[in-house]
């Protein structure tokens, strides 16, 4: 126990989150069920408009980039490498958000085991080839091995709220540095379209389109607010006090939060 103890003293809320989120990724899904023959699960797999490659790429560069320019230009009139270390400081903490996400979003999914809209055929459960009427199968047995952890994961939706994570972060951010309005609109409009077309390709049911939203909402506030203590950085970011402050104090300007 002693040792357990000295090793749990050793990590940091990164060490903690990641370990949970490898734990739940493993962890077996519950299942909720289906009724035979219901039509809003009878729609046909046609793929999505949004990959998870796509949606992951824009999710995790994006930020970055965006608050690189950003910062750069904002303390154009400053010769030190502080804007970057400010952008890197803020996007690490978002990332640390969007863990937080992944996380929360795959413990409601293997939690309630909703079937997608598409489940009849991506998991063409043996059970419904004998059930009848409005008969309620509470356990079954997935046929396609490629969909078996998948069929049953439609609540909530990972895309909406990863999206919305992102795109109304950006959104704020640009906000504070008193960027253009059209590029905030444009980055809240791409996290709306993404939600969309979970829809519109028959991933999921609106009201997981729905819960995705809203467990976005808090941990964004959260990433925002608290760990990113809502962009408060002045435009020089208090560079000529910088040069009287101990090195280990330059050190927890830049890392302040990161344990």
């Amino acid at each position: 126990m002693d040792k357990i103890k000295q090793l749990w003293s050793k990590t940091n809320r990164w060490h903690r989150l990641t370990f949970l989120f490898l734990v739940v990724h493993y962890l077996p899904s519950n299942q909720l069920g289906f009724e035979c023959n219901d039509p809003a699960l009878s729609h046909p797999f046609t793929g999505d408009t949004i990959s998870w490659k796509w949606l992951l790429g824009v999710v995790l560069f994006l930020p970055l980039v965006v608050m690189l320019i950003v910062e750069r230009k904002y303390n154009a009139d400053v010769k030190t490498d502080q804007s970057k270390q400010q952008a890197v400081f803020w996007y690490k903490e978002y990332l640390y958000g969007t863990l937080l996400n992944l996380t929360i979003v795959h413990i409601l999914k293997i939690s309630v085991g909703s079937p997608r809209p598409h489940f009849f055929d991506t998991c063409s459960p043996k059970e419904a080839e004998t059930c009848q009427g409005s008969e309620f199968v509470s356990s079954y047995t997935c046929t396609k091995a490629h969909w078996v952890s998948q069929s049953d994961k439609s609540f909530p939706s990972g895309h909406t709220s990863l999206a919305i994570h992102a795109g109304l972060f950006i959104a704020y951010y640009l906000q504070r540095r008193g960027r253009r309005r059209w590029a905030q609109l444009l980055s809240a409009g791409g996290a709306a379209l993404c939600g969309g077309s979970r829809l519109r390709d028959r991933r999921h049911h609106w009201w997981d389109v729905l819960a995705g939203a809203l467990v976005a909402a808090p941990i964004l506030i959260y990433t925002i607010h608290t760990l990113c203590d809502n962009f408060q950085c002045p435009k020089r970011c208090d560079i000529e006090n910088k040069s009287d402050t101990k090195p280990n104090d330059n050190v927890n300007l830049v890392n302040n939060g990161d344990t």
